[in-house]
């Protein structure tokens, strides 16, 4: 979203540039749907169509007609792909019109797994059905749609588009779609095919006069704001630095561009150099060049020292974009540091996080444009600089991640590096010194609980690449993929209790999930098989079992909640919702102190199982001795990240839920009560403290 927390700071237009762009998608806004509903404001990479898409959806949420943005980044684990685009959309618009909010939340009620669904299904049931069923709104919502072509592939795009274009054609969707992008071909054929030109208009941005003018009134703003800050600092500087005929130049060598006039401004405002040293060093740059941005970019690579370290630094961050700097050590095998001492004078072309202060809070390096990972990734471009040429780095990305699994590391860390590593492996020729850490079953695990479904698959068919395959890593992950997948097990029955019997008894581990996952309590609070492995410390290899032995869930349940066939194996539904709530309450405390918090936060159907037991002394003693009021404490140093955590779960509610349980049973000890009480008064003094003053501040945290 335009607004949302978890995206860096992006651009919007400066004050008094892009007027005649602005107002002609104000005017377009106003216009009636069948005119032109699609609007494709398109042009060449830097020219400021992301900073034209920010203003005017900040503009229509002003005055209350924005019905929802989203803005794609190229390789984006959140935002590089559709999957997340129509939820957020439904979201934003639930939020701002209430009347299709009640619609789309009927929907997701009906279904679900709405979001797991096809493009069109989405769609169909989250904007078009919602739209067709609620009453007539007197003005339509615009929908802001940036950065399409930096969305997974041409095919997913030029989908996209001619859904958009069915729903909008029917006439009963009264929406407004601005969609931005480069000039690409392929969306040009869609988008301007004669077909579609009742529904589809448009504007390119060409660096026209006007552009030229709005990046002379921007370097101007500018250098003034650099001149103010290093004059302040005692740096003398002249009454007119850097002068009008210094602008003009520059604004002549941007070819109308605007990311070449911000990373110029990002690049001389550099508080450990003199900015005319810095600008010296952009004017010293051939006048006369057809390609001043990519000349620009090799002036400031060329002055970090250390090209080699530099070139493998900029390859992890192009190639594992989910890393911080910390991780790129790890992942490269060098000394802690030295990916910020390499990145220090490149932050007018990246965005450096801060240095963490808890070890679970990861902020990425990011790139500020995509115009420069192009850069990077085009060796004819990139005049030495390039990333992706040959296999060299990334052999030694995927050497120095493996060393970086084995060495033991935080489970964030784990985490992230092990989807890099995958992401980074399947690339190369298959190597038979990289198969050893496919047998770790910490690193199965992990894949299996966490990330997407492909890549239990992008292994096998990378393993099969061998000559010949190894056979046992190809079956381990088979089966991986297959329970990654969700894939219903064969429809075979059981013909005998006692082969249950038999196989149960030999395998506690394996009876304990199906306990769990047979329960009520699974059912009542949605609990997937990848979050009860996790509450109860199992891995994923407990369920090869399921594989070799075909059950069907149902069988079991019927088998293990009949005391007269299962014998001793026999737990009643209480018995084994205390065990859950007990096993909730081990597992929470684990995390507090660990300090995984973002464990917490993905697990949120702990606090609901664990109140779904009638608690006994043994739930009485284990809840005296957990306190989740400390997760403040430690979130105290993080102010996002705490923020973050009290709009999830450290709110007052969940208190509520915990103490309205305990309240239901007279059994409760009136010292455990209060204690929670307490509890629930320190996280709400917290939130009222933290949250609220910032919600006038900062958005909802959706991606």
């Amino acid at each position: 979203m335009h607004d949302s927390a978890v995206r860096p700071p992006e651009p919007s237009c400066h004050p008094g540039t892009r007027n005649a762009i602005l107002e002609r998608l104000d005017k377009w806004s106003f216009e009636q749907p069948e005119d032109s509903a699609i609007f494709w404001l398109n042009g060449c990479a830097g020219i400021g169509k992301s900073a034209i898409a920010q203003q005017f959806a900040a503009s229509c949420q002003a005055r209350g007609q924005l019905g929802g943005s989203f803005f794609w980044k190229r390789g984006d684990a959140r935002r590089g792909h559709w999957r997340s685009l129509f939820p957020t959309l439904a979201y934003q618009l639930a939020v701002s019109f209430p009347d299709i909010g009640a619609m789309i939340q009927r929907a997701v009620e009906i279904d679900r797994l709405i979001a797991s669904k096809s493009m069109r299904h989405q769609l169909e049931k989250l904007i078009g059905l919602p739209f067709r069923e609620a009453p007539m709104l007197a003005l339509g919502p615009i929908l802001v749609l940036d950065g399409l072509d930096e969305c997974e592939d041409h095919a997913i795009q030029t989908m996209l588009l001619r859904l958009l274009i069915d729903v909008v054609r029917s006439g009963r969707v009264p929406i407004h779609v601005l969609i931005c992008s480069r000039s690409e071909a392929y969306l040009r054929e869609v988008l301007e095919a004669s077909e579609n030109s009742d529904v589809c208009g448009g504007f390119q941005i060409r660096p026209d006069a006007s552009a030229y003018a709005d990046i002379s009134r921007f370097l101007t703003h500018e250098f003034s704001r650099i001149h103010r800050a290093h004059t302040g600092r005692g740096i003398p500087l002249d009454n007119e630095w850097p002068g009008k005929a210094t602008i003009r130049e520059l604004v002549e060598r941007s070819s109308g561009t605007f990311i070449y006039a911000a990373t110029i401004a990002r690049y001389v405002d550099d508080e450990y150099s003199h900015p005319d040293d810095r600008l010296g060093a952009v004017l010293s740059l051939d006048p006369s060049s057809t390609t001043p941005l990519d000349d620009l970019y090799t002036q400031i690579l060329s002055a970090v020292p250390n090209k080699p370290t530099l070139l493998r630094v900029l390859h992890a961050v192009v190639e594992a974009v989910d890393l911080d700097p910390e991780q790129i050590d790890m992942g490269l095998r060098m000394r802690r540091g030295t990916s910020r001492i390499t990145l220090r004078g490149l932050h007018s072309l990246l965005q450096v996080p801060p240095v963490r202060i808890f070890e679970h809070r990861i902020t990425p390096v990011k790139l500020l444009h995509a115009s420069f990972r192009d850069f990077l990734v085009d060796p004819q471009r990139s005049s030495g600089f390039g990333v992706l040429s040959g296999e060299e780095l990334q052999i030694a990305l995927v050497h120095g991640m493996v060393c970086a699994l084995e060495s033991g590391l935080q489970p964030v860390d784990f985490r992230t590096i092990t989807q890099c590593f995958v992401q980074s492996l399947v690339k190369i020729p298959p190597k038979e010194n990289l198969l050893p850490i496919l047998h770790n079953l910490h690193l199965q695990h992990e894949i299996y609980n966490k990330y997407s479904r492909a890549e239990p698959g992008s292994i096998v068919v990378w393993l099969q690449r061998f000559s010949p395959p190894p056979r046992d890593l190809v079956r381990t992950w088979a089966d991986l993929r297959h329970l990654r997948n969700g894939d219903k097990l064969p429809s075979i029955r059981l013909r005998s209790d006692h082969i249950l019997m038999v196989v149960l008894s030999k395998d506690p581990a394996l009876l304990s999930f199906l306990r769990t996952m047979t329960s009520a309590v699974a059912k009542d609070v949605h609990l997937s098989d990848a979050k009860a492995l996790d509450l109860l410390g199992l891995k994923w290899d407990v369920l090869r079992a399921l594989l070799e032995r075909p059950f069907i869930l149902n069988d079991v349940r019927q088998f293990l909640c009949n005391p007269q066939r299962c014998g001793a194996l026999y737990m009643s539904e209480e018995e084994t919702a205390r065990f859950i709530a007990l096993r909730c309450i081990s597992r929470m405390n684990e995390i507090l102190r660990t300090a995984d918090f973002f464990q917490f936060m993905i697990n949120t159907a702990w606090i609901p199982a664990m109140c779904s037991c009638e608690p006994d002394a043994g739930v009485f003693s284990a809840l005296e001795h957990l306190d989740l009021s400390q997760f403040c404490g430690r979130l105290e140093p993080d102010e996002k990240y705490h923020l973050e955590c009290h709009s999830d779960f450290l709110r007052p509610a969940s208190f509520d839920m915990i103490l309205d349980w305990l309240w239901r049973w007279p059994s409760t000890p009136l010292h455990l009560i209060q204690s929670w009480e307490r509890q629930r008064s320190a996280v709400e003094n917290c939130y009222a403290r933290h949250l609220r003053p910032a919600n006038s501040e900062c958005g909802v945290i959706m991606d």
